[in-house]
């Protein structure tokens, strides 16, 4: 058993032997084939006297050949060396020992259309007045040339020339101011050339502040899938004379909703000082400027005695502070959504130390009746904020002739006494003049939300 182990080991190792000698036996023929055929075209190099015409070409002096192919006509013998003019743009060369060949007539006639083609190409693209005949290459009069031959261009191309600023975004807006009614009229008009990144299903609206009185924005609604959108909406502020107005400032700022950012983009904001605006006592007067990308920062904590009210109130209702009410009018299910936002500055019922509690009480009123009463919920402090959104359901017909009228009753409140009226607030038909206007802007705006801050005036009943 042993010995055929030992045999069939000894075949294996001899088998594996011859395999690698083949091998290396291959390897060696190729090397040789591979290195002799690298010498072949070495060896049948052909080696060329200079001395000699190169086939098929006549034995023409170099100097004359070199003549004839920039398109000089040879008025001298052959051999004999002109008295070239130094201004005819020939110059000496080096001279190598090989010939030139000759080229035909034809040929010739071939080379220069061929040129004449590229070059008015180069002239269409470019913008090179350069011209080209059959005598050379020559420049437009009145344009020096860089060489003997080619004139370069100096006047600009024309696809630079014609090309136009990239337009900037522009906001369209009218202003109005009525004496008799003591209210300034801001109509937005519309936004042209909106940044085309946003595509043509960009979404857009314009917030209208009245700086420094009106820091709350008034926003117009949203115009959806366009890059120049049209609002054509009006924003009134009412209770201000027209030297009070040139005192202050117009802020028109435009967002853009975009569905990826959980916030909406700023596009630009107008910045437009009323002392600038041609007031007319007849007419409105339109403006066009273009927006900035600089974002004006607004302060966070305002004052109600420099936010709202006019400069003329009485001090008593300065120190009951300030309302701020949201109104909107939803038509096609004939209710109303108030939202009681916040209210600052409110004046103390007591002088028990401590902080008191406040809340609202919402009524709504026809001709005297009440239909409907809604409340908010506490927040302490003399800036509550309370943020309560409401939904008053009113009779079908037209809002303006119904007679209906919202009243805010803010109520203070404490741990261990009875609450009390602070003041109130009218908004309707009943109501002053703020009130008036605040419902008047609530029933013509339709879904687009109001907002105005209201002075509390103190409670006579």
């Amino acid at each position: 058993m042993m010995p055929l182990q030992v045999l069939l080991g000894v075949g294996l190792a001899f088998l594996c032997f011859c395999l690698m000698l083949g091998c290396a036996l291959c390897w060696r023929k190729r090397k040789h084939q591979s290195t002799t055929n690298s010498k072949d075209p070495a060896s049948e190099r052909i080696v060329m006297d200079p001395s000699l015409p190169l086939p098929g070409s006549a034995s023409t002096p170099i100097k004359q050949q070199y003549e004839e192919v920039r398109g000089l006509v040879l008025e001298h013998p052959p051999g004999a060396l002109p008295d070239l003019d130094p201004d005819s743009g020939y110059r000496h060369g080096p001279h190598g020992r090989a010939s030139l060949p000759f080229i035909p007539a034809v040929q010739k006639a071939s080379l220069t259309s061929r040129t004449k083609r590229i070059l008015e190409r180069r002239c269409t693209v470019s913008g090179d007045c350069s011209v080209y005949n059959q005598c050379g290459i020559y420049p437009t009069p009145g344009i020096m040339p860089a060489g003997p031959g080619l004139g370069h261009s100096l006047t600009t191309p024309d696809d630079l020339a014609g090309a136009k600023s990239k337009p900037r975004p522009a906001l369209h807006f009218t202003l109005f101011y009525s004496p008799y009614e003591v209210t300034l009229t801001v109509s937005v008009l519309g936004i042209s050339n909106l940044p085309k990144k946003f595509g043509t299903g960009c979404d857009s609206y314009v917030r209208v502040y009245l700086l420094p009185r009106f820091m709350e924005p008034q926003q117009t609604s949203i115009r959806r899938k366009s890059l120049n959108p049209e609002f054509w909406e009006s924003f009134h502020f009412s209770g201000y004379t027209l030297e009070e107005i040139k005192c202050f400032t117009l802020r028109f700022a435009t967002y853009v909703k975009e569905f990826h950012n959980l916030k909406d983009t700023f596009i630009g904001e107008v910045l437009f000082a009323c002392e600038q605006g041609d007031w007319q006592p007849d007419s409105p007067s339109a403006y066009t400027r273009e927006l900035t990308t600089t974002k004006t920062k607004l302060k966070k904590c305002l004052s109600s005695q420099d936010v709202v009210g006019p400069s003329g109130s009485t001090g008593q209702t300065k120190l009951l502070g300030q309302l701020f009410i949201l109104l909107q009018y939803q038509t096609l299910a004939n209710r109303i959504k108030v939202m009681v936002r916040k209210a600052e500055s409110l004046a103390r019922l007591t002088r028990m130390p401590g902080s008191p509690d406040h809340y609202v009480i919402i009524n709504l009123y026809q001709d005297g009746k009440l239909l409907s009463t809604k409340e908010t919920k506490t927040s302490s402090g003399y800036n509550p904020v309370w943020n309560a959104p409401f939904l008053f359901d009113v009779p079908s017909g037209d809002i303006e002739s119904l007679q209906l009228s919202l009243e805010f009753i803010v109520m203070q409140s404490r741990i261990y006494t009875r609450s009390g009226v602070l003041g109130r607030v009218v908004i309707g038909s009943n109501a002053s003049e703020t009130g008036r206007t605040h419902w008047r802007e609530m029933s013509s705006r339709g879904h687009v939300e109001s907002a105005r801050w209201h002075t509390i005036q103190p409670d006579t009943l």
